[in-house]
């Protein structure tokens, strides 16, 4: 499946989630997400990197834990990527197949998210440890979809909710924590 977002820092995320709930969307409660990203060795997180990439999420919600594994590949940018994923019950041996397949960390962050959806469209809402708080638009596509078509169609509903174009982020929490610690 292919997924096509847009992130935007967010200046006043209550603003935003009252917002919403004032339009009568609903936003889920919080759940806390571990993200372990791997890469193939040598590689950098830069926005026309169309190599494979890995994570390793580990998501609680309400006392219960799951985890999460994701292949995910750049179609035309960080933000738009083919992505498959599965439930693994055994992460620990999961990062040890990664690493035999030949892929190392490239980056380990801590967020607490909150869901909306409106239409197909869901909102995420992100407060990222170290980072601050982003808010995401993610639609699901077809392979074919044409991105600029999508992300238009994506700001254009932030646009609704108060969220500006000026504040957009066109890279992952990946990059974004690597590039803060002085290594993209």
């Amino acid at each position: 499946m292919r997924e096509i977002e847009v992130k935007a820092r967010l200046k006043d995320m209550t603003l935003v989630i009252d917002r919403l709930t004032g339009a009568e969307v609903t936003v889920s409660d919080p759940v806390t997400q571990r993200d372990q990203v791997f890469g193939l060795i040598g590689q950098d997180g830069s926005g026309d990197n169309q190599h494979p990439w890995l994570r390793l999420r580990t998501e609680t919600k309400n006392n219960t834990t799951i985890h999460i594994f994701t292949l995910k590949k750049s179609v035309t940018s960080q933000l738009d990527s083919i992505e498959h994923e599965t439930i693994v019950d055994d992460p620990a041996e999961l990062v040890q197949i990664i690493a035999q397949l030949g892929f190392e960390a490239y980056s380990d962050l801590t967020k607490t998210r909150r869901k909306a959806k409106i239409g197909s469209i869901e909102l995420c809402l992100d407060t990222v440890e170290g980072l601050g708080n982003f808010i995401e638009a993610e639609q699901l596509t077809d392979d074919t979809a044409d991105y600029d078509t999508i992300s238009q169609g994506l700001w254009r509903l932030l646009e609704k909710y108060g969220v500006s174009r000026v504040d957009e982020v066109t890279d992952g929490y990946d990059t974004l924590e690597r590039r803060q610690r002085g290594l993209e």
